[in-house]
């Protein structure tokens, strides 16, 4: 099936959450989920037993095993792709932490931008890999792309000091936030035939783009979730009763998860905040879509920070949540596309 044609299908169809699995701990007081690829199989980072970092990946019937990519004390996993081809940063035991590429049961240390400190926040179905990174005098931290073994690309800012790159598309097509040179953070869209674009900031002074599909289909936050597209411009996403919101992940047919407000408040008085999960909207279709509140594990918040691609029906979405006793655990939502 095309990807329009699968596109319209979805739109046919609604989603409802199957169920929410707590993924557990290392033996810490804190998870949280990053990625989860269209196996649902799930990295992120929780702390162990001896309250330190670790990257983790989570596999249905394996559980949440410790990667221990560069050997290093702390460590972060922030994606994986389809191949199971993970992403993240880690400890070199040398005072730097670097980001690394872990492949078949192989990590491979990326390197850094000239500074002490790089990390890999998201890779694309062909391993091209982008991150964040300090420059040469250890100043500020620069967006950047690996796309060939042993050459990390600087993508520069939008005219200020600091940029960081989210994610990359199969196309290769990088988005993120940098500094203006006026000293406001905005979004991007960066090509290697154009450059690093500014998105600009639909809600105000500030705006950033966290994920990218294969249509170029930017998502983020700019006061409240955001999707750019070419026909459309920056859409207002909405809420889901509260004030503020933002998207963290699109895929391919269109499903956006993030996290917003919802109106309520917790027992402390805070602002409750849930996970989201949104459905396509057409083309040109500016108001479409409907966000569902994924809910929680029993406590008063949830955040989801990416989405599968449709695998037999179903999506996966990771994130984190509190329980009934109000730890923060990282979670597995499977929604049923029907």
């Amino acid at each position: 099936m095309g990807q329009l044609a699968a596109r319209t299908q979805a739109r046919r169809v609604s989603a409802a959450v199957v169920d929410v699995r707590n993924l557990g701990t290392l033996g810490g007081a804190v998870s949280q989920a990053k990625a989860v690829n269209r196996q649902g199989h799930v990295v992120g980072t929780s702390q162990d037993a001896l309250g330190r970092t670790r990257a983790f990946v989570w596999r249905d019937g394996a559980g949440m095993v410790d990667l221990s990519p560069l050997g290093g004390v702390h460590t972060s996993a922030n994606d994986i792709n389809d191949l199971g081809a993970i992403a993240g940063g880690g400890d070199t035991g040398f005072g730097e932490f670097h980001a690394y590429l872990l492949s078949d049961e192989t990590s491979f240390d990326l390197g850094t931008l000239g500074g002490g400190e790089s990390e890999a926040l998201a890779l694309n179905r062909l391993a091209h890999i982008v991150g964040r990174g300090r420059i040469s005098g250890g100043g500020a931290r620069h967006a950047w792309l690996v796309s060939e073994p042993g050459r990390m690309v600087d993508l520069g800012t939008l005219g200020g000091a600091s940029s960081v790159a989210h994610d990359v598309s199969d196309r290769s097509e990088v988005v993120g936030l940098a500094e203006t040179n006026a000293g406001q953070a905005h979004a991007f869209l960066w090509t290697a035939t154009q450059g690093m674009r500014d998105l600009g900031a639909p809600g105000g002074v500030a705006s950033m783009a966290l994920a990218v599909n294969n249509r170029t289909e930017i998502v983020g936050g700019s006061g409240h979730a955001c999707l750019w597209r070419a026909l459309d411009g920056s859409v207002d996403l909405g809420t889901l009763g509260g004030r503020t919101s933002c998207a963290y992940d699109i895929n391919d047919l269109g499903y956006i998860v993030g996290v917003s407000q919802t109106g309520a408040t917790d027992t402390r008085g805070q602002p409750v905040s849930h996970a989201f999960l949104r459905a396509p909207q057409g083309e040109g279709d500016g108001e479409g879509g409907t966000m569902l509140d994924l809910g929680t594990l029993g406590g008063a918040h949830s955040a989801a920070a990416a989405v599968s691609e449709e695998s037999g029906g179903m999506l996966w979405v990771a994130g984190h949540s509190h329980d009934a006793d109000g730890r923060v655990r990282a979670v597995l939502w499977s929604v049923c596309l029907r």
